[in-house]
């Protein structure tokens, strides 16, 4: 499929855990993660968190997207909340861990340093903070994702650049700013372009720069990848 072998599917909701499900189900290259996105905190119906351990101890699946979000009209200390909760439980059942932040950076890793527990594998996704920012994520052990924003840009973007290669991952963001419709850009399939892209901004060799991201993929989903 254009030379895409493996990608990681998020639901953002309750409703459409089971769509993801059933997709990993059907297509080997795709990775699940089950979660509620701090867009649809709010609409987090009672006892989500049982039906959402109860599917996780059935299948080996990623929890996300989940996260902050302060341009949303979620209530913010909801947010906090059902994000804890899902940190939590990352962290109990060892699954990686996908997390959506705008405008909250602050306020996400004082959660993340004051958790207790050991933290889950973490990415962070379609990264857009300060290089500060930056810096505290990577000694928390995350993984720094960036879209296909990054090819649309004529200059290499800074924390690009400054993310260690062992931290780096790519994605598409399908459907992530287009109200369900999925721009050309945004297909899975137009991960090729951005790695292109990627791999010429770091000055490296395709083939080199794609090994080293598959490497590190395999790394934040080691406890989830069929065997």
């Amino acid at each position: 499929m254009a030379g895409v072998a493996r990608m990681y599917c998020n639901a953002t909701r309750e409703e459409n855990w089971q769509a993801v499900v059933d997709l990993a189900a059907d297509r080997h290259e795709v990775i699940p993660f089950l979660g509620i996105h701090p867009w649809f905190a709010a609409s987090a119906g009672a006892g989500w968190e049982k039906r959402l351990r109860g599917l996780l101890e059935q299948i080996p699946a990623g929890i996300g997207e989940t996260g902050l979000d302060k341009c949303c009209r979620a209530d913010f200390s909801c947010q906090q909340q059902i994000f804890l909760t899902q940190l939590r439980m990352a962290s109990e059942l060892r699954r990686p861990l996908v997390i959506h932040c705008v405008k909250a950076w602050g306020k996400l890793l004082e959660l993340l340093t004051q958790f207790t527990d050991p933290l889950p594998p973490m990415m962070i996704h379609s990264f857009s903070g300060s290089s500060e920012t930056l810096k505290k994520l990577i000694q928390l052990g995350c993984f720094i994702s960036f879209s296909g924003r990054l090819a649309a840009e004529s200059k290499p973007h800074p924390s690009f650049l400054a993310t260690p290669l062992a931290n780096l991952l790519l994605e598409t963001d399908t459907q992530g700013q287009f109200n369900n419709q999925t721009a050309p850009s945004e297909e899975p399939a137009a991960i090729t372009r951005l790695y292109l892209r990627a791999a010429e901004m770091r000055e490296m060799v395709l083939n080199e720069f794609c090994q080293e991201i598959w490497r590190n993929g395999e790394i934040f989903t080691n406890t989830i990848l069929p065997r």
